[in-house]
């Protein structure tokens, strides 16, 4: 039978020891830190938010290009948005190479 009584036998992890880092590893370190953008309220990857500042743009200009070449009724300027809103897809498609 179990005995309940009996308070249950604690566990003593002990930390390793401290590793020291090599030059290489704390370079790596560093390049990692250099790559965040610091504020006084948060932290954010730059190439992260440089390529969503790109979508975000691209999604905005490829919006308006399908909404002029939709309204015109003037075929004027629908060479300036076809040509903007091509050398957008282009531009995009080409990144998958």
């Amino acid at each position: 039978m179990l005995d309940l009584t009996e308070s249950p036998k604690e566990k003593k992890y002990e930390c390793p020891e401290p590793v020291e880092l090599t030059i290489q590893q704390k370079k790596i370190i560093s390049d990692i830190e250099e790559e965040k953008w610091k504020s006084c309220c948060f932290q954010i990857h730059s190439q992260s938010s440089v390529f969503f500042a790109k979508v975000g743009i691209s999604i905005s200009v490829m919006s308006l290009c399908a909404y002029q070449l939709i309204t015109l009724k003037d075929c004027q300027y629908q060479s300036l948005y076809s040509s903007l809103l091509s050398s957008i897809i282009t531009y995009w498609l080409s990144k998958g190479r």
